[in-house]
C-alpha cells in the first residue's frame, strides 16, 4: 500500500493579489501546487480553499475619513493530473472564485471562473521501486496561467481594485519543483514554485511571485484505510506591482505560515485537509496603511483511476 501513496499537498494560495482601499496584500491563488503521485495513475478532484485579509488606512487628516476593508477569498478548484507516460504528467487547475469585500468605502461580491493553470511535469528521479531503505522522487514542471477570469469588473462606474478581480488579464509563466525523500513510513516533502507575470491590456503587471514549502509526514495503514498526517512550514513572496511601468505603492510582501494537515485514503478516494496559520508577515505598505492576513483552510476530495 505504501507504494501507492498520493502526497496531495494542497493547491492553496501563494499569490499576492489584494484587498480593498487600493491596498494590495494577498488573495487566494493556485500557485502553491503539488499533488505528487508515486505511481502512474490519473487523478481528478475538487478542492475548496479560504483565506481572509484586512486592510486599514489612517489618512491622518481632518478632512478625509480613515478607510478599512475586510476581504474574504474563497475558491473551488477542479483539479487533477493526466499521465501521458510513466514519467510525464499534465496537471491542471480550473478555479471558481468567490470574493467578498466588506469595507468603509466599498462593499462588493464577485464570483466566477478565475485563471486556469496548466502544467507539465517530468519525473527526473524515482526510486520508489525499493521496498526498504531510503528512496527519492523529484519532479520538475513548467506551465502557464491563462487569462480567462474577468479583470474589468466595475463598481459604481469605477474599476474595482485590480487585486480583487477574478483574473489578471495576462498570460503568466510558472516553474515548479517537487522533491520527496522517504525512509520506511516517514518522509519529507519539499516544493518550490516561481511565477513570472506579464503586462495585461490595462498596462498593469502583478509582481512576480515565488514560494517554498517543506513538510514532514508519517504513513499509517490498516487493511481498509490509510492515513498520512503532515506538518511543516510555507513561505511566500510577492514583488511590487506596476502600472505603466511605474511601481505601485502598497503592493506585494511576504508571509511565513505553519502547516498542519492530513490525507485519508479509502480505495481510490483521497480526502485531504490543511490548515495554515500565520507565523510572520510583512507587506510593502506605506506609513498610512496596515495589512494583515488571516489563517487559511483547504479541503479536497480526489479520485484516482
Amino acid at each position: 500500500m505504501i507504494k501507492r501513496i498520493l502526497i496531495v499537498l494542497l493547491l492553496t494560495g501563494g499569490s499576492f493579489r489584494a484587498m480593498a482601499c487600493d491596498v494590495c496584500g494577498c488573495s487566494l491563488s493556485g500557485l502553491y501546487f503539488g499533488y505528487m503521485s508515486l505511481q502512474d495513475r490519473n487523478l481528478i478532484g475538487l478542492q475548496y480553499s479560504r483565506a481572509t485579509f484586512s486592510a486599514y488606512i489612517d489618512n491622518d487628516d481632518y478632512y478625509f475619513e480613515d478607510e478599512f476593508s475586510n476581504d474574504t477569498y474563497q475558491r473551488v478548484d477542479l483539479t487533477g493530473k493526466f499521465s501521458i507516460t510513466n514519467k510525464l504528467q499534465v496537471r491542471y487547475i480550473v478555479p471558481y472564485m468567490f470574493n467578498s469585500m466588506n469595507g468603509s468605502h466599498q462593499n462588493v461580491d464577485a464570483s466566477g471562473i478565475g485563471d486556469p493553470i496548466v502544467m507539465a511535469y517530468y519525473n527526473v528521479l524515482n526510486t520508489s521501486d525499493k521496498l526498504e531503505g531510503v528512496w527519492h522522487s523529484l519532479d520538475l514542471g513548467g506551465g502557464f496561467e491563462l487569462p480567462v477570469g474577468d479583470y474589468d469588473m466595475q463598481d459604481q462606474g469605477e474599476l474595482i481594485n485590480r487585486n480583487f478581480q477574478l483574473g489578471s488579464g495576462s498570460l503568466d509563466y510558472i516553474l515548479s519543483a517537487n522533491y520527496i525523500i522517504r525512509r520506511d513510513k516517514w518522509g519529507i516533502n519539499t516544493e518550490g514554485s516561481y511565477k513570472l507575470n506579464t503586462t495585461n491590456s490595462h498596462e498593469y503587471r502583478f509582481g512576480n511571485q515565488w514560494n517554498v514549502s517543506a513538510s514532514v509526514f508519517r504513513y499509517f495503514e490498516t487493511q481498509s484505510v490509510s492515513f498520512l498526517p503532515f506538518a511543516g512550514a510555507y513561505y511566500e513572496f510577492g514583488d511590487y506591482h506596476e502600472l505603466n511601468g511605474i511601481r505601485e505603492a502598497n503592493t506585494g510582501g511576504k508571509s511565513l505560515l505553519g502547516t498542519l494537515g492530513g490525507q485519508l485514503y479509502l480505495s481510490r478516494l483521497t480526502f485531504n485537509t490543511q490548515y495554515q496559520f500565520i507565523i510572520d508577515q510583512s507587506f510593502n505598505t506605506d506609513e498610512f496603511a496596515t495589512i494583515e492576513g488571516g489563517n487559511r483552510f483547504t479541503f479536497g476530495v480526489f479520485y484516482s483511476f
